[in-house]
């Protein structure tokens, strides 16, 4: 019978010693959005709700976002922080930390898209964070453009033997908007930002930090305001482009070939030398009776045409027993008296000469002593 009390009053201060709390688990939980380890670009979507998972080797959070879009599913971003994490809970699982392959990136897909056809971009992008990938669909039906990005930040192999530069980062965002460009999808992808970190030595999967710009504090080089660079910068002439002709091709404007041009060409006149009248030379032959030079057959030589002489008109002879004066000599009879030509025996080309006006026969004049 004491027996039975001391076993009854033992029950009961065990009784009295437990605390009656509930113990948790390790399933999701929702957080404030303050306390999310990654946001949208600025003006991007907002943030609708945070939910948190714990693992034994990593801090999962994915960061729903508002949407317009017609297609079925949630916009998103998941972040996966790997380090020394510090779960209270007993056994909780492990989340591999492999690398995100491409088949495994198409069951994702499958997964969130199933109306939709995506295709992986075969170009190298990156962002501030490294490169990354990423997959991009349409919906004709509803109008809707989704983009699936997937990147990895992890400093370098020969940094993480160092034990300095410790943990990674996976982050995949999910983004569908009606009627969007796939550019205005990529924004999320280029200027979403990383907000947490282990408290930890060790743990620092972005690597050294880059060298300072050379040209910072040097003189010379102007920083300027973020927005107001265009405005602030001295204006730079603009290139001088050598000029060169136009060269229009004939061959291809429709003209008509030009009328040619006719030119009336005038025969040239060799000058002639006219003798004044006191220049008219007496003929030796003409005294002695010896045929005159106009009675001589000109030899043919070469050089300029002759001028034919004035055609000869015989004078008429007046009537006996008429007083009238005597008409004037006519040019032939002046040229049996005086006028000759040039020799053909001369060593310079004979040069044609034209008479000289018949003179009235007068007592004073030189013509009267001749007769």
């Amino acid at each position: 019978m004491q027996g039975a009390f001391l076993a009854l009053g033992a029950s009961a201060l065990s009784g009295c010693t437990q605390t009656g709390g509930l113990k948790l688990t390790s399933a999701p939980t929702e957080v404030a959005a303050e306390k999310a380890l990654a946001f949208p670009p600025p003006g991007g979507p907002a943030i609708v709700s945070v939910i948190e998972r714990n693992f034994s080797n990593a801090v999962q959070q994915d960061i729903i976002l508002s949407t317009d879009a017609r297609s079925r599913g949630q916009n998103y971003i998941q972040v996966r922080y790997f380090g020394p994490a510090s779960t209270p809970f007993a056994g909780a699982s492990r989340l591999s930390t492999g690398l995100m392959t491409t088949a495994q990136a198409v069951g994702e897909m499958r997964s969130e898209f199933p109306t939709i056809r995506m295709s992986i971009s075969p170009s190298f992008v990156q962002n501030n964070y490294g490169a990354f990938a990423y997959a991009y669909g349409t919906n004709p039906g509803s109008g809707d453009a989704c983009l699936y990005g997937w990147q990895q930040i992890k400093a370098p192999d020969n940094y993480v033997r160092t034990f300095h530069y410790l943990g990674r980062i996976q982050t995949r965002v999910r983004f569908c908007q009606t009627g969007a460009s796939r550019d205005e999808l990529l924004s999320m992808m280029y200027h979403y930002t990383l907000t947490g970190a282990f408290d930890s030595v060790g743990w620092n999967p972005y690597g050294n930090v880059p060298p300072l710009d050379p040209t910072v504090g040097q003189l010379g080089r102007p920083i300027y305001a973020a927005g107001a660079g265009a405005r602030l910068q001295p204006p730079t002439p603009a290139p001088v482009a050598p000029v060169r002709p136009a060269i229009r091709s004939l061959e291809s404007q429709n003209t008509r070939p030009a009328a040619p041009r006719v030119e009336t060409v005038r025969p040239i006149v060799p000058a002639v030398a006219i003798p004044a009248p006191n220049m008219v030379t007496r003929s030796p032959l003409a005294r002695t009776g010896q045929p005159t030079g106009a009675d001589i057959e000109p030899q043919t030589l070469p050089g300029p045409s002759r001028l034919p002489g004035p055609t000869t008109t015989p004078a008429t002879a007046p009537a006996p027993g008429s007083q009238t004066p005597q008409a004037p000599r006519p040019t032939s009879q002046l040229q049996q008296q005086g006028l000759t030509r040039v020799s053909s025996a001369s060593p310079l080309p004979a040069r044609p000469i034209i008479p000289a006006v018949p003179c009235t026969i007068s007592p004073t004049s030189s013509c009267a002593g001749d007769m």
